[in-house]
């Protein structure tokens, strides 16, 4: 133990450099907000789809049931025909609110863009 440090065992120095050669970036782990965007949007639609052939199997077993109970035949019709109204309507209504969330979206990132925007200086009063 003469204080003096040790040499590496595999004879090899430092040298500053990476022993692997690396990109100086990687991609983000993360998708972009854009690419959430569309993969959030794709699977709204797609749960409206489902949505869809849920309320029509519901209408048309509830019709079904319901010629077994009463001993009828065109209950099923009804069902069926109710069930396909009933998921029409849902599927509107949440395609509408989605229109217009991402509409509404749009536009507050419109105004952030226009307000971080550099504006001109307007003349006396205001006028342009």
């Amino acid at each position: 133990m003469s204080g003096e440090p040790e040499s590496p065992a595999s004879g090899t120095t430092r040298t500053g450099k990476p022993r692997q050669n690396l990109p100086d970036a990687s991609p983000p782990a993360l998708p972009a907000r854009q690419e959430q965007r569309e993969r959030s949007s794709a699977a709204r639609y797609a749960g409206v789809g489902l949505q869809f052939a849920i309320t029509l199997l519901v209408g048309l077993a509830a019709g079904s049931w319901a010629d077994r109970k009463f001993g009828t035949s065109y209950l099923v019709l009804v069902g069926v025909f109710g069930g396909a109204g009933a998921a029409f309507y849902s599927m509107y209504r949440q395609l509408m609110g989605n229109l217009e969330r991402d509409e509404s979206a749009k536009r507050a990132q419109q105004r952030a863009a226009g307000e971080s925007s550099p504006r001109e200086p307007r003349g006396p009063g205001g006028a342009e």
